[in-house]
């Protein structure tokens, strides 16, 4: 519709509920991989974690261009902002700092489990005890525990493992690590590093 003047007096509508709507699915993929809501095959999670991830990302991201064309389009139109322009980026910071607030399941199962993982690690450095397998502590289930370097102690999650990377925790009470060995060492708490080893 135009006017006299033809000037296009058509409603321009900022981006508003709609908007923050279509961006909670992608939002809920992110926060399905980082809390453990479904588990993937243990031989394909190294592929289709990732590409969760990337759909998810992408998905925001055509999100966030739709968001900036539409709040541009409406400032350039109305000369002014509008909250509900917010509502979109409120849900995606909302989000993130539940992400940086919220432990993981796994940061809580290690919480609950290492005190145990620690008297296991000094029973084995003690009698010598090179290897135990299958092994529950605290409710976690760890596919492999090993001392390896001296007398480093790992202690492998075999859920998040894969054929090509190996994961879990180190207890480092009574040895130095071998950076070279490690593709990340995040240190966790005293005597205690998370470590992802794998080409």
């Amino acid at each position: 519709m135009f006017d006299s003047a033809g000037r296009d007096t058509r409603r321009v509508r900022p981006p508003a509920l709609g908007v923050a709507l279509v961006a909670v699915p992608f939002l809920a993929l992110l926060a399905g991989v980082r809390y453990d809501w479904w588990r993937y095959p243990t031989a394909a999670v190294i592929f289709l974690e990732p590409a969760t991830v990337c759909f998810a990302l992408l998905g925001l991201a055509v999100v966030g261009v739709f968001w900036v064309v539409r709040s541009y389009g409406f400032w350039k139109r109305e000369q002014r902002l509008s909250w509900r322009m917010g509502l979109a980026p409120l849900f995606v910071v909302a989000t993130t700092l539940v992400f940086f607030a919220v432990q993981t399941p796994t940061d809580r199962a290690f919480d609950r489990a290492n005190a145990e993982m620690a008297m296991i690690a000094d029973s084995m450095l003690r009698d010598g005890t090179e290897h135990l397998g299958s092994t529950e502590i605290g409710g976690y289930e760890f596919s492999t525990v090993f001392i390896r370097d001296g007398s480093c102690v790992y202690f492998v999650d075999g859920r998040r493992s894969t054929p090509t990377e190996v994961v879990g925790w180190l207890y480092t009470a009574n040895c130095t690590p071998n950076l070279d060995r490690f593709r990340r060492l995040k240190p966790v708490v005293e005597n205690w590093f998370s470590f992802e080893q794998g080409t």
